[in-house]
Parts: C-alpha cells; structure tokens; sequence
C-alpha cells in the first residue's frame, strides 16, 4: 500500500498547525538592523523577548495586515518577558487569532483534524492570580515548532525537545517555571517567537540562551509577569531598602549557627524612610531566614526579595548582638529615581 495519502495528509495536518497560529505572530522592529518576533497575546498585548527590546520605550509591530506602533509597558529581565502594548489604532484579529486570543476552539476542517487554539491569551485580560488555562508541560523527545515572523512575513522552524527539566532560576535572579531547552536551528529573527505544542498550544517563548542553547520561557511564567502588569499597570520593582554584604563563617560559628553554607548576608545598610527603617532593621544584622527559609547567600537573598510583590509582608530572622530576632518588613515599591 502506498504511503502517499499517509504523507500527504501528514503534510497537511503541520500545515493546518503552522496556519492556524500565524495570527499570533508579530515581527518587531527595534532598531532599524533590529527585528525580533513577538505574540500577540490578547487584541493590544504583545510579547515578546526583554534583553532584545533592551530600553526602548516604543517600538513598531508588523502584523499580519497591520503596521502599528506599540508602548513598552514592561521589561522584566530576570524572566526575559517584555509585554508592549499596541497603539489605539489596533484592529481586530481575524477570526482564528479571535478565537486564539478567548480560549475559543476554531473549526480547523475535518480533513485535518486538528487544531486546538493556544492556551494564553485569556490571561491579559486581568489574572489576578497569573493562572490561565496552560497546555501540559512539554516532555522530552515531544515535537515542537517556534513561528515567528520578520519583514518579508511568517516563518516557521520544526524541532523537538531536548531537555524539559523542573523550575529553575535565571542567572539574573527570576523564576522560570520549567527547564526548556530546545533541539532546532535558530536564527536572532526568532526570537520572542511562540513555542507550539502538536495540539496547537502556545506553550513557550522562544529565547536564544548560553552555549549556543535555544530555551523555552513557559507560557505560566510568561502569564506571571502579565498578572502583574495586569494589577499594578507596570512592572513593580520591590524593594525594601538595605544594602547586603557577604560575610564568611568560621566552623565553630557555622556550626553553632546551624548553616550548611559559609557564606551568611549582613546588613550593610538601611535607606532612611525605607520598609527596612520601618521596621528597625539594622547595620550589622545577620539575615538567617526569609520566611522560615534559609538566607544562604547575598544573591539568593536578593533573588527571592525580587520575586515578592510590593505590599506582601516578609519574615525575617536575624542575629542582632548574638541573638535571635524575628522582624516582619511590608515589601514596598523602588522609588522612581
């Protein structure tokens, strides 16, 4: 029997995929030799790669009859999400991208049979919580193909999952909610472009990483940064005003303390008027826990503090004078200097 149907249909069903997406993806001009890619996530939110938007504050957005100009309303580098919103004059999507952008199932024809809409876009609306309707987590081995789009229109790459590993931490502090890393060819155009799962879920960002890697962003991580943007209409930077130094414990001292790690954070500054000055921190004081949870080191103090969002209270265990002191410090917003 010949195989030909088999493939032609085949054919058609990664076609029928690729097509049903496409209203998602955005090309991005940043500079004039700069065009990264980008998705629309809801009618005017687009987004797409931090580091490759850098400081801008405006960029124009091509879409897929579209060309508009788009406000940076957020960079969060340590996640390396940017959210831009589209200019006033954005029209509707069309029928598919509609129907992507609710959580819609589109009719995709019975010839096909497939296509389940990516499962973002609701979440820009107002998560409160940054949940959404997120596809399964992607597995090794699992097929995936990253659509993006540049100045002479759509473009698609065909790859697979190389490593799918549990949350981890980026090296500038954020938390991505899954290790991805992606077996493809890349090129910079890609960049911010949408990870697409066999169902047709949105399911990451595409974002080059070191060595050469192509890494995945989570849709759920993705979702997280727009939650906030979504409460505060902007990305808050928490803060609560004191300046850590490293220290380093003897054995007798590492010991007495309980601490796996040599290494223990002391405050080497409070900001007058700041959370930290509220509630009495002081120079000197040696940071033990935060919130019950050892504070190992000065960065990874620094890295959970970036995590917390302005107005929620932590606990502090510190060492003051040889003793034990338990301070609760309302987490503010950095001041716009």
């Amino acid at each position: 029997m010949s195989a030909k149907p088999f493939l032609t249909q085949y054919a058609h069903e990664r076609t029928a995929l690729v097509q049903s997406v496409l209203p998602k993806a955005a090309a991005i001009l940043v500079s004039r030799r700069r065009v990264l890619s980008g998705i629309r996530w809801s009618n005017n939110l687009i987004v797409t790669a931090a580091e490759a938007i850098g400081g801008a504050e405006h960029v124009d957005i091509r879409l897929e009859s579209d060309e508009l100009g788009a406000e940076v309303v957020a960079t969060d580098l340590t996640t390396d999400v940017a959210v831009l919103r589209l200019d006033a004059s954005a029209s509707e999507p069309t029928n598919a991208a509609k129907a992507v952008s609710t959580g819609d199932v589109p009719q995709a024809p019975s010839s096909t049979g497939v296509v389940q809409p990516p499962a973002t876009g609701a979440v820009a609306q107002a998560p409160s919580s940054g949940g959404g309707t997120a596809a399964a987590a992607l597995r090794v081995g699992e097929p995936v193909v990253i659509i993006g789009r540049n100045l002479r229109g759509p473009a698609a790459i065909w790859g697979s999952v190389q490593l799918a590993g549990p949350a981890w931490s980026s090296r500038r502090g954020g938390r991505i909610d899954q290790r991805l890393e992606l077996d493809l060819a890349f090129d910079s155009s890609f960049e911010g472009g949408a990870v697409v799962d066999m169902g047709g879920n949105v399911v990451a960002m595409a974002v080059p990483g070191p060595y050469h890697r192509v890494l995945g962003i989570p849709t759920q991580t993705i979702e997280t940064v727009l939650a906030k943007v979504s409460q505060f209409g902007r990305l808050p930077k928490p803060y609560i005003g004191i300046r850590l130094q490293p220290l380093w414990l003897d054995d007798d001292t590492r010991a007495k303390l309980g601490r796996k790690s040599r290494g223990i954070a002391a405050v080497g500054g409070v900001d007058a008027g700041s959370p930290a000055e509220q509630a009495h921190l002081e120079l000197g004081d040696l940071l033990l826990t935060v919130d019950g949870e050892p504070a190992e080191s000065v960065n990874g103090l620094a890295q959970r503090i970036a995590n917390i969002n302005p107005g929620q209270t932590i606990t502090l265990e510190v060492l003051r004078g040889g003793k034990p002191l338990t301070i609760n410090v309302q987490v503010g917003e950095r001041p716009h200097r």
